[in-house]
């Protein structure tokens, strides 16, 4: 009786496994049918689609210089059946564009590559039945010299904000300097390069980056990307005394002054700080740098009873450099 539900069960279940196997197989050979009746109703539709095809610039003499970036790929519209479409998106099916710098190179120093002349030879890679919709370029310009060079020193342009306390205490450029090639003309009149725009706030650590040097058309800048290195400080407010120096005195004439040294109040980063010259013994800074002065032709025309002193001068690290008290006491003696 086991053995009799055993073969039963056995004969049912590969029954079923039969009817399954031919239904899915059925499904399946629809499936296919369909999609390829699908595939080529779609592929005999008309599409606009953009293609993507390369540029050269050949026959550059080994002593010219592009000093521009002429672009390496052309994007252009074309129309035609889904299954040409295809070919060329999905195929190799077009060669670079081979443009003779002899042909379009004139005697300035400057070239334009007409864009009729580039849709002439794209059309030349197309099937008689694609339309040409549209090319994605204007004329192409390039520049180029024969090697004229200079180096020229590396710049940021724009702005750093440091938050808090902080100031941007020293940029420096990886390299500091820059080739650049470009006609005489315009080579005369670039003493700079110059990073594309930075605007960066609440700078606290010191910060690396790599920036873009700005184009400027008709140069070409080696190399075009460069090392930024920014170093953030504290801002302290210290003070010095400095030295009053007469100016402008005749030479029978003595113009002292009371007292004789002033203090300069002056804001520093403390990093810059630690490197100003000190007495070695009272650890005070010395007023190396700094100079402030009373300008005696001033007094003789004002005829005040106290002189006005200026700062005349502080060392590039510090700023705000002014005088505790801008009027002193003064006497003129004759020699």
């Amino acid at each position: 009786m086991s053995f009799g539900l055993k073969e039963a069960y056995s004969t049912c279940r590969n029954f079923l496994r039969r009817i399954i196997s031919k239904e899915f197989l059925i499904f399946l050979f629809f499936l296919v049918l369909s999609s390829a009746f699908w595939l080529v109703i779609t592929l005999n539709e008309t599409y606009e689609r953009e293609i993507t095809v390369r540029l050269q610039l050949i026959n550059v003499p080994q002593n010219v210089v592009i000093t521009t970036d002429v672009s390496d790929t052309i994007h252009a519209v074309v129309r035609d059946k889904g299954y040409m479409i295809a070919t060329y998106l999905y195929g190799d099916h077009f060669t670079p564009l081979r443009i003779n710098f002899q042909q379009y190179a004139g005697d300035k120093g400057q070239g334009t590559i007409p864009v009729a002349d580039i849709q002439k030879l794209i059309l030349q890679q197309l099937y008689n039945s694609t339309k040409l919709v549209s090319v994605k370029t204007d004329d192409i310009e390039f520049f180029y010299n024969y090697g004229q060079h200079k180096k020229v020193p590396v710049r940021m342009l724009g702005r750093v904000n440091p938050g808090g306390t902080y100031y941007l205490a020293q940029t420096q450029f990886t390299p500091d300097s820059v080739t650049v090639y470009a006609a005489q003309n315009l080579l005369n009149t670039i003493q700079y390069a110059y990073t594309v725009e930075q605007n960066i706030n609440g700078l606290s650590e010191p910060r690396t980056m790599k920036v873009a040097l700005r184009r400027v058309r008709g140069a070409k800048f080696e190399p075009s990307m460069v090392t930024m290195h920014l170093y953030p400080d504290i801002l302290t407010e210290e003070v010095v005394e400095v030295p009053i120096e007469a100016i402008n005195v005749p030479k029978d004439k003595v113009l002292r002054i009371f007292p004789p040294k002033i203090g300069v109040r002056f804001v520093v980063g403390v990093n810059q700080l630690r490197h100003m010259p000190k007495d070695e013994i009272t650890k005070q800074i010395l007023p190396q740098g700094f100079r402030v002065y009373a300008d005696y032709t001033e007094i003789e025309k004002k005829g005040s009873d106290h002189c006005h002193i200026y700062v005349g001068a502080s060392p590039s690290s510090v700023r705000n450099a002014r005088v505790e008290t801008d009027e002193v006491d003064y006497l003129i003696e004759s020699r």
